[in-house]
């Protein structure tokens, strides 16, 4: 981790050196969201997919060479419908709201077309968890803080920048409930659409 922080600061700041273009904007959009449950051992479980809301802002770096650095702060909810099959089905809901912090690079192919991939931190702000009223099931804690991947495409028009992306975690963020002792790991899979606007830009 040491190692990759050390490398963002210096690409950050090769960026800076070179960069001929600042923007600042804002950002919103909807999510398609849904979770994978790892570890399951002998429970069955349905998953579920849940759309969810988006909401920040960005700041972009640009260099005449078409590449750009771009930094977002955006407040996520992530959630799913969990069905287990113990005894009767037993359903419930999860959301979480997290803080993002994707770190993005990205190369522009034409005049408003973008390619571009990053690291996402993650930092969990809430976690509502309806576990059902069944003293097997117990609420669990998800990680404060992960680390997932984006990877998206781009379109600039006039001011408006519109996105998609696909997020993904790779290792698990956690467990939020446990059955007899049983506590399945969630991962998350999102395909994120933005509409954006520039409101600032310092060439």
């Amino acid at each position: 981790m040491k190692k990759f922080i050390t490398t963002l600061c210096l690409i950050s700041t090769l960026f800076t050196a070179k960069a001929q273009n600042l923007e600042i904007g804002i950002k919103a959009g909807l999510n398609r969201d849904k979770i994978d449950l790892k570890e399951l051992q002998n429970l069955s479980a349905k998953v579920e997919a849940n759309t969810t809301v988006n909401i920040g802002a960005y700041l972009r770096l640009s260099t005449p060479f078409g590449l750009y650095l771009q930094p977002e702060a955006v407040f996520n909810r992530r959630g799913s419908n969990f069905k287990i099959d113990i005894a009767g089905l037993q359903a419930f809901s999860h959301t979480a709201n997290y803080m993002d912090v994707p770190v993005l690079v990205g190369w522009r192919v034409l005049k408003t077309f973008r390619l571009y991939a990053g690291p996402n931190f993650q930092f969990l702000l809430k976690q509502i968890t309806d576990i059902p009223d069944n003293k097997d099931f117990k609420l669990e804690n998800l990680k404060d803080r992960t680390t997932g991947f984006q990877v998206g495409a781009g379109l600039d028009i006039l001011k408006l920048r519109v996105d998609l992306k696909y997020d993904f975690n790779t290792s698990d963020m956690g467990s939020a409930f446990s059955y007899q002792g049983i506590a399945p790991t969630l991962q998350n899979k999102m395909v994120t659409l933005q509409v954006g606007l520039k409101l600032y830009s310092l060439l």
